[in-house]
């Protein structure tokens, strides 16, 4: 009979596409992951995996069995969870990551909130673009993902968690003072994005190219990974850039960037969402927390809705 750890190998090795990212993630050596799933496929006589010197590929009986084994460790997963409720276990560990805008500016807040509410589980905080976000779901490294942009994929569930904004800003300077852009003053502009990949980045590329921009054409003058330094970027004169309205509220009110409105584009509202993987069994910390954002919707709308409206 094949073993629990023997199923969550060869499900890591799939996932993962390696032997050694899947053996990092099991505390194990190469020989030794290897030599489970060697076991593994002696036990089963047949063939699960054909190694090549770039890739792993799953036989047809491997295909089947990797589908069933995910059933099983979802079963037990969702059995040791039943088991600790149970008992009146009330504790765990939930593992978020979050994207830059929710990440750094609604995220800590409704942490702490849901820590004072549920003590006895521990939290901890990634921040990745989105892009990155949805690979640590499909690879089982994080319980719940806060993203900045829909994404379609067969194993992620989605719901919203609150509306934002995106909105233009640019240097305090008075040729931009009450200035409205045309769409191709805005595509002439030096402009400083997020990386590609973020959130922020997808939704501005796509409300450009619905209204017949090619964003090949941006003059993209520099890209970074954080909206705090983009800010910084703007306020100092390097260019205009598309960011979170709430991420640009203190500077708005300083006086450090102004909004600018472009023409014809209308608003840039977007969702954020919580995202998860649904072939990864919901925890009690993680069910725990997604109810509280259900009891707490409004209280969580107002963390932007009040932003906008101070």
């Amino acid at each position: 009979m094949f073993s629990l750890r023997q199923l969550k190998a060869f499900v890591l090795i799939v996932e993962n596409k390696s032997f050694t990212k899947a053996a990092k993630k099991l505390y194990m050596t190469q020989p030794a992951i290897s030599a489970q799933i060697k076991a593994l496929e002696e036990r089963m006589e047949v063939q699960l995996l054909e190694r090549t010197d770039k890739s792993i590929i799953l036989t047809e009986a491997g295909q089947l069995f990797y589908e069933e084994a995910g059933k099983i460790l979802l079963l037990y997963e969702g059995f040791m969870e039943a088991i600790n409720e149970l008992k009146g276990v009330r504790r765990g560990r939930l593992l978020l990551s979050a994207s830059t805008i929710p990440g750094e500016y609604i995220m800590p807040m409704l942490m702490g909130e849901f820590s004072r509410e549920y003590p006895g589980i521990e939290l901890s905080l990634k921040i990745a673009d989105t892009g990155v976000v949805i690979q640590q779901l499909i690879d089982r490294d994080i319980d719940i993902g806060i993203i900045g942009a829909p994404v379609k994929h067969n194993n992620i569930s989605m719901r919203e968690l609150v509306k934002d904004e995106l909105i233009l800003i640019s240097p305090v300077m008075e040729e931009h003072r009450n200035l409205e852009l045309t769409l191709d003053e805005l595509v002439a502009s030096d402009l400083i994005l997020r990386e590609q990949g973020s959130g922020t980045r997808m939704i501005f590329h796509e409300k450009l190219e619905a209204n017949g921009v090619d964003t090949e054409e941006l003059q993209v003058v520099m890209e970074l990974g954080s909206t705090r330094a983009i800010i910084t970027a703007v306020e100092s004169g390097l260019g205009l850039s598309v960011v979170s309205r709430i991420s640009a509220l203190d500077a708005l009110r300083l006086g450090k960037v102004k909004e600018v409105k472009v023409r014809d584009i209308g608003n840039m509202k977007r969702s954020l969402y919580l995202a998860w993987n649904q072939n990864r069994y919901l925890s009690y910390s993680a069910k725990a927390f997604l109810n509280y954002i259900d009891l707490h919707k409004n209280h969580v709308n107002s963390l932007i809705s009040g932003a906008d409206n101070d």
